[in-house]
């Protein structure tokens, strides 16, 4: 089989060093973590793949790989940590963060600071797991199968997830608008 190409790599790696880095940071991992994982995914793709057009979906499989690599990452400072502590052994629920950022121009910065904190601030009612599936879904574009692959989870799941998510959001903008009626 013949290797990938040098130039398939690099210009994979540049296109989605930034959406792989994003997501790493969202799962609640340093940036020293983050960047490790990544060139541990990348590492990884160089040697164990021949081609990257045979991978039907490139962004769902670095995404899923990203996670995975981080989740054993996480196992592995957790063992470790749990050695050295005795602790309990707890599940692997990685701590997503969805912070929000604002870059319209038109937007003047104290509104723009209105709006990221209003809407962080329905955001942090929703549990990692919500956050990270808003993520996936409605800032990554992936579907609910892939959804599926990259949480571990079924399909029927994800979409529950999603559903449940935003239920809670409506009614979390619901009780922030009646909030901001009864203040002004």
């Amino acid at each position: 089989m013949p290797a990938i190409k040098f130039s398939d790599i690099a210009s994979t790696y540049n296109e989605y060093l930034d959406t792989l880095y994003a997501y790493a940071l969202h799962l609640g991992f340093d940036d020293h973590t983050a960047m490790d994982a990544i060139h541990d995914l990348f590492y990884k793709l160089c040697t164990q793949h021949s081609s990257l057009k045979e991978i039907d979906n490139l962004k769902f499989y670095l995404f899923r790989s990203l996670r995975n690599r981080l989740v054993d990452l996480h196992r592995t400072k957790r063992e470790c940590l749990s050695l050295h502590l005795m602790g309990e052994h707890e599940g692997v629920d990685l701590p997503f963060q969805l912070n929000v950022t604002v870059e319209d121009e038109l937007i003047d910065k104290e509104e723009a600071e209105k709006i990221r904190e209003k809407v962080e601030n329905v955001l942090s009612r929703l549990t990692p797991r919500q956050r990270e599936v808003i993520y996936l879904r409605y800032l990554q574009g992936c579907s609910y199968e892939e959804i599926s692959e990259i949480m571990c989870m079924s399909v029927a799941g994800s979409r529950n997830l999603v559903s449940r998510s935003i239920a809670k959001l409506r009614v979390a903008s619901l009780a922030t608008f009646t909030i901001f009626l009864m203040v002004h």
